[in-house]
């Protein structure tokens, strides 16, 4: 009698271990037709999530190399500055005058007088043809409205 129950205890644990199995099977399946159809409704979503976090990713990376060319930048001037001031300080150790610097001559070369204005002016016609100009370096007589003065009439 012992061992028809064992039997029977066997029997029904292996049977109640089956029935987990295919309930187990079951879920999982039913789960991942339930999230195949959400990505498939929501793929246009998932797609352009993606393309944003890869975009934020380069932006990020981008950044960082910024920042990083910045530093080097800033270490190299910093480096130069030092070595400038070095340089003059020893040539006033020396006795030399400091030498001028490029930006002190361009600003000289910028207060030169402004140029005349060009000797010959020349006037392209709609037909291609080239007129030249006369230059009047004299002021014109004074006129009103258009019209010459009558003074000047006058005098002729």
């Amino acid at each position: 009698m012992a061992s028809a129950k064992r039997d029977i205890r066997h029997i029904i644990d292996s049977f109640s271990e089956d029935l987990i199995q295919i309930a187990k099977d079951v879920v999982q399946e039913h789960v991942e037709r339930s999230l195949s159809e959400w990505k498939a409704k929501n793929q246009k979503l998932l797609v352009r999530q993606s393309a944003e976090s890869e975009k934020a990713l380069r932006n990020r990376k981008a950044m960082e190399r910024i920042e990083r060319v910045a530093a080097r930048r800033r270490e190299r001037e910093e480096k130069k500055a030092t070595e400038r001031a070095l340089r003059l300080e020893q040539r006033l150790v020396e006795g030399k005058k400091p030498r001028a610097r490029r930006s002190s001559l361009t600003e000289a070369g910028a207060k030169k007088e402004p140029t005349p204005p060009p000797l010959f002016v020349h006037k392209r016609r709609r037909d291609g043809e080239i007129e030249q100009l006369k230059r009047n370096d004299e002021p014109d007589a004074p006129t009103l409205n258009g019209a010459a003065q009558p003074s000047a009439e006058a005098a002729v």
